[in-house]
């Protein structure tokens, strides 16, 4: 049960990290106000990414474990790239928003990758 949910909020973690990051990259280019949706819609994104997280140890405590150790290592970095780009905010609105963009894509791909070495997608 709790495998199949953390399967689905993989997927919900590479979908919605997609719309963030490039919602975001549109914004920045076109030097747009970010607007209060997408503020919603980065938070859900960074908000799925620790709840997989947290999903992923609670697998762990139940003594499940991938088939391989390299999904632990992609599973973990999209966490710490939502903690580096709020580490890396400055006064600077766009430049932010470049930074979580970037992070939100990167996020999406490294999901994206948990999910193949787990054997789920490749």
């Amino acid at each position: 049960m709790v495998a199949d949910i953390h399967i689905a909020l993989g997927a919900l973690v590479i979908a919605i990290n997609l719309i963030a990051g490039v919602w975001g990259l549109l914004v920045w280019r076109r030097r747009l106000p970010a607007g209060r949706a997408y503020a919603q819609v980065l938070a859900a994104s960074q908000t799925v990414i620790f709840g997989q997280a947290i999903l992923g140890l609670l697998l762990l405590s139940q003594s499940l474990r991938a088939a391989q150790q390299l999904h632990y290592v992609y599973g973990l970095l999209p966490a710490g790239l939502v903690i580096f780009a709020w580490s890396a905010r400055r006064a600077d609105h766009l430049r932010n928003v470049l930074i979580f963009s970037i992070a939100a894509l990167l996020a999406a791909a490294l999901a994206t990758r948990a999910l193949t070495v787990s054997g789920i997608l490749g």
